[in-house]
């Protein structure tokens, strides 16, 4: 019987030592011979014509190599490809600017700093035009226009109808309203932007070294931009510091560094500042107005949204997911089948979107997780006890939901309750009460969501591509080789950036051939020359746990059959009847006849002729999992978007400083479910990490615009405030697990619910604390301005 199992085990990440040696190898320390560096001229206006640019003092300067501007770049690229009408979407601005920081002309030289003084000395005459930021004031009549051929700077509307929601609100007893808006805020890696290219002329390759997350989906797209055959683009990812699905929007940069490698002939790199990736990397903002169809006894029937998504100055892949990425899990935890959602996504002046960590679900849990404690409000009811009134039961599972997506188990109410229990609610409730008495504004808040793991690839059809029924399930490749030394490589499709994959693959595939983990090797970074990789290949939408595991198992999987084959042929036995652990195959029955992997490795490549008969040599398997549960969406664009479902509950004791906003945060506690745990001390890193994005995000960090300028209000760290660990409370995590029924282990992603969780479960606190003076949390972010500003707005009103 196999006894070593590494499945589960809390071992320590095997890529920290690298890490904290400084041997990491990112794209800054990437050095080739005779390499030019780039800097970028970006725009200073938000809308403006570009009447003309002038390089030729730029060109003179000693140093400089070549200047490359937005006109001369439309000759060597094609517009990036989508799969719905978009405006033509180029690396570089043509003759109009369309927010500050649109990169117009690039700088290669000998080094950095020349590059820089060159930019300074390229001279551009602008046609300023009016800006709007504001996506409602985008769409109305006479407002700028960003695009044209774009009415009312509408990029994309689409609507949806689910269920019988007219039924659903004619047998309401009440129909609870409220308008939310949530802020524009993203992540901030350690690592900024950063890539490189060189380009072959005698083969006509060019080999890019960029931290794109999605290499599948991404390698077509970008040979496509660059003309050329996507077999002549080696794609190398190295270490990245930090993605959070920020670094997806890497693409157009990665275009810039290709054509001016193929123009100079030599090897060119470019590093973002931190000023260039606050006034560039950011998630959308949203506006939502919101209808509920409600019982008097807590139920509610059905849901109207109507969403006004602001996606800045270009529609790019991968939007409009910002706002159909959260239909997966829409409805979150609660049994309703009847839903209309009337969404848009809205050009304005602001800087193009990019995904961010939770990307798409932050706001539709605001919305959601804010209207269960409005409607409790209205019906008197207590606000943990309305959501068990609603909550899908364990005995419904699978679930699926009004937009076709599958759950894949899980018990919802019993998460809750041990949130609650934990933070002691009903005693709670008392010392709420107690402290009203005294003065002091206590507020208890509740939430729970749904988080969806790996994107399948029919989501295409909820943005209206026109060939989305090619489009079906999500798929991930792996590859495993056996050394004549026995010992292992590893090389994935996906590419981490901080996730852990080198630990836990080497915990899955020491599992699968009963080896331990230290005699695994994980390649780090990808490269499409030598890693197995699949058409949706990456890591995002917290896909490796449920894809890129199924790849690895069965790699391995395939690799255990030729192993046992090998084996049975030298013990004379039959391949059934052997079974690995700890390096040796042996006979289950008797133990002492056996062979060490080691011993069928050297005969693999060494010693061929104690092989099977027709058996080919080497002992290495490459895998591509196709998850088998999807399918492309019906007429009525409902399908199972996501292949796996984990899920939280959270609960949070707050104080509110009423003379300052402050607010004091006493007891957080989350209960998480992504199925079965592979690395326990991994997923407690990456829980943590996400409570601390989403709390950073919904108190600390925005991307302010000025509303009449368009200029941007925070591109330093001194203004865009990214909390430290002082600002971090303490968490308390407890775990469930519930094995999904899909995926080949059982795992669920993690990663991205703690960071969609905080926000409405921060503003459910607040809001609970100051139930007294009448103040209503429906916008973010929930800074101690702000919060001061509402209860001073609430004082005033109640005093009137």
């Amino acid at each position: 019987m196999q006894t070593s199992r590494w499945l589960g085990k809390p071992l320590k990440r095997k890529e920290d030592l690298r890490f904290l040696t400084g041997r990491g190898n990112f794209i800054t320390d990437l050095s080739l011979p005779d390499m030019l560096y780039v800097a970028l001229l970006r725009s200073p206006y938000p809308h403006a014509l570009i009447k003309s640019i002038d390089t030729k003092k730029a060109e003179r300067l000693e140093g400089v190599v070549k200047v490359l501007t937005g006109q001369e770049l439309k000759d060597y690229v094609k517009p990036f490809r989508h799969v719905i009408r978009v405006p033509d979407y180029y690396p570089m601005a043509l003759d109009k600017v369309r927010y500050v920081g649109e990169p117009i002309a690039a700088v290669a030289a000998v080094n950095p700093y020349t590059a820089r003084d060159a930019v300074d000395l390229i001279e551009v005459e602008y046609e300023p035009l009016e800006p709007v930021v504001d996506s409602e004031k985008a769409m109305q009549q006479g407002a700028p226009l960003i695009h044209e051929g774009f009415e009312n700077n509408v990029a994309w509307h689409r609507q949806f109808h689910y269920g019988d929601v007219e039924e659903a609100f004619g047998k309401a007893d009440e129909i609870v309203n409220e308008r939310f808006s949530f802020h524009r805020y993203s992540s901030t890696p350690i690592e900024p932007y950063g890539c490189a290219a060189i380009y072959d002329p005698a083969s006509g390759n060019i080999t890019l070294w960029d931290q794109n997350q999605q290499v599948g989906l991404y390698r077509a797209r970008m040979a496509e931009a660059l003309k050329m055959p996507e077999h002549k683009l080696r794609h190398i990812t190295l270490d990245i510091g930090g993605g959070f699905g920020n670094k997806i929007g890497i693409y157009p940069y990665s275009a810039i560094v290709s054509v001016l490698s193929i123009l100079t002939g030599r090897p060119v790199k470019w590093i973002a500042d931190r000023r260039e990736d606050l006034m560039s990397v950011q998630a959308a903002d949203r506006k939502a107005i919101v209808e509920a169809a409600v019982r008097r006894d807590g139920r509610i029937l059905g849901i109207r949204v109507k969403i006004i998504e602001n996606i800045g100055a270009y529609l790019r892949h991968p939007e409009p997911q910002t706002v159909t990425r959260g239909f997966f899990t829409f409805l979150g935890c609660y049994d309703i089948q009847d839903v209309f959602i009337d969404a848009y996504c809205i050009f304005t002046n602001k800087a193009p979107t990019v995904p961010n960590r939770g990307y798409g679900c932050h706001p539709a849990y605001f919305h959601l997780e804010r209207m269960m404690d409005i409607v409790a409000g209205r019906l008197g009811l207590d606000k943990a006890e309305i959501r068990f009134r609603n909550f899908i039961k364990p005995e419904q599972m699978p679930y699926t939901t009004a937009f076709g997506c599958i759950y894949d188990g899980g018990d919802y109410p019993t998460a809750l309750r041990k949130a609650l229990e934990k933070i002691e609610y009903w005693k709670m409730r008392e010392e709420q009460r107690r402290a009203r008495e005294e003065g002091r504004y206590l507020g208890i808040g509740v939430s729970a969501i749904v988080e969806p793991s790996a994107t399948t690839a029919a989501v295409t059809a909820l943005w209206g591509s026109p060939i989305y029924r090619k489009y079906a399930s999500t798929t991930e490749a792996a590859s495993i080789k056996i050394h004549p030394t026995g010992r292992v490589t590893v090389a994935l499709g996906t590419v981490p950036q901080g996730q852990g994959h080198e630990t836990v693959a080497a915990q899955i595939v020491a599992d699968q051939l009963g080896i331990p983990p230290e005699d695994i090797e994980v390649l780090p970074g990808f490269d499409s020359h030598t890693h197995p990789f699949g058409g949706e290949s990456g890591t995002y939408a917290s896909r490796f746990a449920v894809v890129g595991t199924g790849a690895l198992v069965g790699a391995a999987t395939r690799l255990k059959e030729k192993i046992l084959k090998i084996a049975a042929h030298q013990l004379e036995a039959r391949p059934e009847d052997l079974e690995i652990d700890n390096g040796r195959i042996y006979v289950k029955d008797s133990p002492e006849r056996y062979i060490t992997l080691k011993e069928v490795a050297r005969a693999s490549y060494h010693q061929l002729g104690m092989l099977p008969k027709d058996m080919e040599p080497s002992l290495e398997e490459s895998y591509t999992y196709m998850f088998p549960y999807a399918g492309v969406a019906d007429e009525k664009l409902r399908a199972n978007y996501s292949a796996a479902y984990a899920y939280l509950a959270g609960a949070l004791v707050v104080e509110v400083d009423v003379d300052t906003g402050s607010v004091y945060l006493r007891r957080l506690v989350v209960v998480h479910d992504a199925g079965t745990v592979i690395n326990p001390l991994i997923l407690e890193g990456q829980v943590h990490g996400a409570i601390a994005h989403g709390l950073g995000g919904v108190v600390y960090e925005e991307h302010a615009y000025d509303e009449n300028t368009g200029q941007p209000l925070a591109i330093t760290f001194a203004d865009y405030l990214v909390p430290t660990a002082v600002e971090i409370p303490k968490m308390e995590i407890e775990h469930m697990e519930t094995p999904s029924t899909f995926s080949v282990l059982g795992s669920k992603g993690s990663g991205e619910g703690a960071s969609i969780l905080m926000p409405a479960l921060l503003a459910n606190a607040v809001e609970d604390a100051l139930e007294p003076l009448g103040v209503k949390i429906t916008s973010t972010p929930l800074s101690n301005e702000k919060i001061w500003r509402e209860i001073k707005k609430a004082r005033q009103h109640n005093y009137v």
